[in-house]
């Protein structure tokens, strides 16, 4: 079924962002209010010139303007072309399943997110901007597999549930890479401070 996983990890991520994160956290708000856009919008659907888009294109798109438009210029070059990267890839990855399925070993919407995922931890260093990259790469991507495919008068839709599951699975990686890297963190500070405190006490 086509947007179970966008669904279903979406409406967890915002029932966390509403009820759980910390009231003084200013991303809670955004978060919430964007994830909330996306659900609301998935299945509608227009035709703009040459594309059939569905509306969670346009809360999508919105969310990475307000996101980047503060970006000093090298950040943004830098994040662009982190998501020229993944588009790319994600682009590439489409049409050779497109060319010849039979390479496609496993569930397609985990293999691109997996790549999605990798080339955003290779290209970024700073988590948030790993989220804003993945996601602008693959909606650049939807965009210009859209284009290709239009030439040859085949219908495609942009950002239709079955993308939207792809890049929830992928995210939904992210976060459990940052939280891992996170914990590994706390884990280590941790145990240098113990260490620090049995050589401060040998000395005493």
């Amino acid at each position: 079924m086509e947007g179970l996983y966008f669904y279903w990890l979406a409406w967890m991520a915002w029932i966390w962002a509403t009820f759980f994160m910390d009231k003084k956290n200013p991303a809670r708000m955004k978060i919430a209010v964007w994830l909330l856009a996306a659900i609301v919008a998935a299945p509608y659907k227009i035709h703009l010139f040459i594309f059939d888009l569905h509306l969670s294109a346009f809360s999508i798109a919105m969310f990475l303007f307000i996101e980047t438009r503060k970006k000093k210029t090298g950040s943004f070059l830098y994040l662009y072309l982190s998501s020229f990267i993944i588009m790319l890839a994600y682009t590439s990855f489409l049409l050779f399943e497109l060319y010849d399925p039979v390479w496609v070993l496993f569930d397609r919407k985990i293999m691109i997110a997996a790549i999605g995922f990798y080339l955003a931890l290779l290209l970024q260093k700073n988590k948030y901007n790993r989220g804003l990259a993945l996601i602008s790469g693959f909606l650049q991507g939807e965009i210009l597999y859209s284009m290709i495919l239009w030439q040859f008068n085949f219908p495609y839709s942009i950002s239709s549930l079955a993308f939207l599951d792809i890049l929830i699975i992928s995210l939904a990686m992210l976060i459990t890479w940052s939280a891992i890297e996170t914990a590994i963190a706390i884990m280590s500070r941790s145990t240098l401070n113990q260490a620090e405190r049995k050589e401060q006490k040998l000395h005493e």
